[in-house]
């Protein structure tokens, strides 16, 4: 019934803005909409983020793009730091760079890593065959802008799972203006992070090269970390139509992980050890390459691109258990973007589609002092799969357009058990999804949006097998709709993007710790509803002789919960608070910025399944400034949870607190101060 509601809501919003009456619109303004961002952010767009921009504001959906200047003055490691003003992402930190992401309440099963969300490095998947994600091998500096694709905004890429996808595109002779530079930064608890890159134009070659070496003592103890990561993109245009391009990523990842407290010693110290992870030496090693190439055809018939990825990974990772691996990951892609008429109505449309193979060595064994002892776990994981995907554009008018979007998904999981052979097993899932959205601009400032999408995502290796400890275990794939309505606009001094969704999933991964620092078992629940609200907007306040006051804000409602199950009735989801606000008010003089943050958690969340144990919320308050000598040479510092507060940044989730290891809760990062330079050399060839 509350189904049936939201659709007849969102069809009605849009048959009546479909009969409002105004003025005759020609396309967007889209130059206008370019200076406005301008004049509310305080900074312009690289070339290719400003494309991005333009064709994000032409979905039915809340999209965010996330120029990498949005955070120039942060020590930015990963997620929590890239996504913090992006409403409807939540990103709990963990170790180092790892977190769990969720957008809209996805991978709430996963206690750590990425699921539920497809993530794509210039155009290239970064999941592995199953789905599974590991985000370490990417450094932000690396980044040139983001684009995050909630929900049914994901079909654009091929992504049918619960969160969407989110485009990263890295950095590119484009995007640097051909600069070359140096980035230097130091900090707390015995931070240093340096870069180097350049790039360039040269007749038919472009190229831009990147590499940085971090490492940190930590806050707590057995948290080091030393890692070196490079980066390289280089394009080769045979002619005006025809361009191919050339990438390689390559990591080499050393950390410590500090482990786990209960609430009680957090509160009291969140400095403090854990004694589990010091005794058997927890950590993730990981070293990872990853090349790609891609052609681009620029055509009388549209745009047609084919490509292909290879890549190796081997991981170390002590825990209560030693997981130890050995990955490759293969890929092929394609894609054609045409515009042409139907029935004298413009029409443009993309298909793709995708081929993966990945194999894995996966080996476990005891802890024995951060030694491998008994083997418990040898299995080889075979993931295979093809993907194909549609997405079209109809004109209606020129206020109206309807999108409409089918992704064909099969995949197959394979899992030989060397221990036993009788605990191996083989299985396939297959969906045909779709979505159906429609977009209405009231002017060339407001535009509203709506989408109906199916949600079809496939269990990972980790949930068949259990985390690698368990035999092949039958776990079905979790599906569902979501509705979505909302509105964004873009005024002279004024940007916002609002969406209100509701999601109805069947078999949802669930999961929750057994044995701390070991994945979660995962389960299938049966429904579960999740009814979100997220808005982000930016402004310029006020801007005069005496400097410029702006501000931007990004507040998450969601509200996660089973419907009507057997043993949790109508229990909330565990892992997250329903509300979440990030805001920041930013005044400037001339080359001189000084930004206060506040991040607001609320405290209604619970660790269990039972809902008998809340997760406390916080409230942190940060400070950053920078100071720009010219063009090319600048500074910045940045303070972090100033009050020094103890916080709960992320926990283990399980079925009952009250029976439960209470050792499941991750301190968050106590004060901390960063400091970093940055020097442009060359550029604007």
């Amino acid at each position: 019934m509350k189904t049936q509601y939201l659709a007849r809501t969102a069809g009605f919003v849009l048959l009546a803005a479909a009969g409002l009456s105004a003025p005759a619109l020609a396309d967007i303004a889209e130059a206008g909409e370019i200076q406005d961002r301008v004049v509310v952010t305080g900074y312009r767009l690289s070339a290719p983020a400003e494309e991005a921009a333009a064709e994000a504001a032409r979905q039915p959906g809340n999209i965010s793009i996330i120029d990498a200047e949005s955070f120039a003055t942060r020590y930015a490691i990963g997620f929590a730091d890239t996504l913090a003003f992006t409403a409807g992402v939540v990103a709990q930190p963990k170790f180092g760079e790892d977190s769990r992401l969720s957008v809209r309440g996805s991978g709430l099963a996963n206690n750590m890593h990425l699921r539920g969300v497809e993530l794509l490095f210039n155009g290239v998947p970064i999941n592995n065959a199953d789905g599974f994600g590991d985000y370490q091998e990417l450094d932000p500096l690396f980044v040139s802008h983001m684009a995050v694709n909630r929900g049914a905004n994901g079909f654009r890429t091929g992504s049918t799972m619960l969160g969407g996808s989110i485009e990263i595109e890295g950095l590119s002779a484009a995007s640097l203006n051909n600069q070359s530079g140096i980035r230097a930064e130091a900090g707390s608890f015995g931070t240093t992070r340096t870069l180097g890159r350049a790039s360039g134009t040269h007749g038919n070659l472009d190229y831009a090269l990147a590499g940085t070496w971090q490492r940190q003592d930590g806050v707590r103890p057995n948290a080091n970390q030393s890692n070196g990561r490079i980066y390289a993109d280089l394009g080769w245009r045979w002619n005006d139509q025809v361009e191919t391009r050339f990438g390689l990523l390559g990591s080499d990842i050393n950390q410590e992980m500090s482990g786990n407290l209960t609430l009680a010693q957090l509160r009291a110290d969140p400095r403090q050890q854990d004694p589990a992870a010091i005794a058997q030496r927890y950590g993730r090693d990981m070293n990872a390459w990853r090349g790609w190439t891609v052609s681009h055809f620029d055509t009388g018939m549209g745009r047609f691109s084919v490509g292909g990825s290879a890549t190796t990974r081997t991981l170390w990772h002590p825990v209560p258990v030693i997981v130890d691996q050995d990955m490759e990951d293969y890929r092929l892609f394609a894609r054609w973007s045409q515009e042409t008429e139907l029935a004298g109505l413009p029409v443009e449309f993309t298909l793709g589609g995708d081929l993966r193979h990945g194999e894995t060595d996966a080996r476990v064994f005891l802890n024995n002092g951060g030694t491998a002892g008994f083997q418990i776990g040898d299995a080889q994981q075979k993931g295979t799969g093809a993907n194909a995907f549609l997405d079209v554009r109809l004109g209606v008018t020129e206020r109206f357009d309807l999108l409409a979007g089918l992704v064909n998904n099969s995949t197959r999981r394979e899992v030989d058990d060397r221990i036993n052979p009788a605990a191996g097993g083989d299985v396939s899932f297959s969906s045909l999804t779709a979505r159906i959205g429609a977009l209405y601009r009231f002017d060339d400032a407001l535009i509203g949006f709506a989408n109906i999408s199916q949600i079809f995502e496939p269990p990972t290796f980790s949930d068949l097998t259990q985390g690698g400890v368990s035999g092949f275990t039958p776990i079905r794939a979790m599906e569902g709709t979501s509705y979505e309505i909302g509105l964004r606009g873009s005024y002279e001094r004024v940007r916002f993007e609002a969406a209100l969704y509701r999601i109805h999933l069947d078999n949802e991964f669930t999961a929750f710790t057994v044995v701390p620092g070991i994945p979660a078992a995962i389960f299938n629940a049966d429904d579960t509803v999740r009814t979100g609200f997220e808005l982000g907007a930016e402004a310029l306040l006020h801007e005069g002789t005496s400097g410029a006051w702006r501000t931007r804000l990004a507040y998450t409602y969601g509200d996660f919960r089973f419907d009507g199950d057997t043993t949790y009735g109508d229990n909330r989801l565990p892992g997250v608070g329903r509300h979440r606000l990030v805001a920041e008010l930013r005044y400037g003089f001339g080359p001189f910025e000084i930004a206060p943050s506040l991040t607001w958690q609320s405290g209604d969340g619970f660790t269990d399944y039972m809902n008998s144990e809340k997760f406390p919320g916080y409230t942190l308050v940060g400070l950053s400034a920078r100071y720009d000598v010219n063009d090319r040479l600048g500074f910045y510092v940045e303070g972090r949870n100033l009050t020094d507060e103890a916080y709960v940044s992320a926990v283990g989730t399980v079925a009952n607190a009250a029976t439960a290891n209470p050792a499941r809760f991750t301190p968050g990062e106590t004060r901390a101060v960063y400091a970093g330079v940055t020097l442009a050399i060359g550029g604007g060839q």
